[in-house]
């Protein structure tokens, strides 16, 4: 389980739960679709989304500050809300955009944690850092839009 600094920043940029989605428990009641969050051992700083699972290492909740952390759950939350089930440069760039929203909305400032991608690479997968950082920057924080 994340640490309780960390549950509380992943839950507030969750917000009200992945847009029109309803999740109905078996004891009749009916709630909002929200991500669980994990930890994991590991000294890289990292965070992934599989399903309704949504995984940091432990490095994410050592060495990022409380709006890095904000960042990179607002980018792995966007990936459940948007329904990407695989990785490729348009859908991170996608997560990083509303990612940042959702920080900005939650209270965090998107500005202070592109120091985030200090920590990311890229890839096949995974576009430049610059590109990262306009795409966050690129949002404007402050000014309330539609997530989805």
């Amino acid at each position: 389980m994340l640490p309780p600094q960390h549950l509380e920043i992943a839950n507030r940029v969750a917000g009200d739960g992945k847009p029109e989605c309803l999740s109905h428990w078996q004891d009749g009641t009916i709630g909002p679709c929200l991500p669980a969050f994990a930890i994991k051992a590991g000294g890289h700083v990292n965070g992934w989304s599989i399903g309704t699972r949504i995984t940091f290492t432990r490095a994410a909740t050592v060495r990022l500050t409380q709006d890095e952390f904000a960042l990179l759950a607002g980018h792995e939350i966007a990936h459940y809300y948007l329904g990407h089930d695989t990785s490729n440069p348009a859908d991170e760039l996608a997560a990083d955009r509303l990612g940042a929203q959702l920080a900005c909305q939650a209270g965090y400032d998107p500005v202070k944690a592109v120091s985030l991608f200090r920590f990311i690479s890229a890839g096949k997968n995974h576009p430049r850092r610059a590109e990262r950082r306009a795409a966050v920057l690129g949002v404007g924080c402050g000014r309330r839009t539609s997530l989805l």
